[in-house]
């Protein structure tokens, strides 16, 4: 079956001397493995499509009986040159990249999450939204997607339950984050005290759904930016 598709690529690299194999999140049918053949010789021009964060739109001849799909047509359907320029936005992104390849499985859609991450790429290209705020509004829709909507009120798994005692603010800050609406989180304030408890909350609920997610290298990095920051 013919797919034509957008997609956005979450992880490349070598196979063999001379071909890639490329990790894209697809609009229309999940997460995808795609064989680019002869993508490493000077007369291919397809290896610049395939950079982690790419956001493109594809052809390919869907064969189920294969694990790696082969890409007829490639094209940018948008190109984040803003963000390029920011080390800080890159890092967070790739976080961000990285998080959704680890927890997303093969061939499962999620249209909606994918249309929610190119609103925070957008964002983060075109915005000077909170960074901070941001990620937490990705991570919180992470989980939605993937059957583990976070209820604050639930107090069934201790390790999950926010207190207010913790602190207001920070409660009423995830409880606007938590609305699905990202136009509601462009005004958001908060204290650095706010920071730590919401950033080291959503971690253990990460972590807590997500086997080995405390590993990934990328989020320590960038926890590490944004609790800074």
């Amino acid at each position: 079956m013919i797919v034509n598709t957008k997609a956005v690529v979450l992880k490349t690299f070598s196979y063999g001397d001379s071909s890639l194999i490329s990790r894209c999140f697809t609009k229309k049918n999940g997460k995808v493995s795609f064989i680019i053949k002869g993508a490493k010789s000077k007369k291919n021009s397809k290896v610049v499509y395939f950079q982690p964060l790419s956001y493109i739109d594809i052809i390919y001849n869907e064969n189920k009986n294969r694990d790696l799909q082969i890409i007829s047509k490639v094209n940018f359907s948008s190109i984040w040159s803003n963000i390029t320029l920011s080390l800080k936005k890159i890092t967070i992104l790739q976080s961000i990249i990285e998080m959704t390849d680890f927890v997303l499985e093969g061939d499962d859609p999620h249209p909606r999450l994918f249309n929610i991450l190119i609103n925070v790429i957008d964002y983060f290209e075109n915005t000077n939204v909170d960074s901070n705020v941001i990620f937490w509004f990705y991570e919180c829709a992470l989980l939605s997607e993937m059957g583990f909507a976070i209820d604050i009120n639930n107090q069934d798994i201790k390790e999950l339950h926010f207190s207010k005692e913790k602190g207001e603010s920070s409660y009423q800050i995830l409880n606007n984050i938590l609305s699905g609406n990202i136009e509601n989180i462009k005004n958001i304030d908060y204290s650095l005290k706010d920071k730590n408890i919401i950033s080291e909350y959503l971690f253990k609920q990460m972590s807590y759904h997500f086997e080995g997610f405390y590993k990934l290298k990328s989020f320590e990095i960038a926890k590490k930016i944004l609790i800074k920051n």
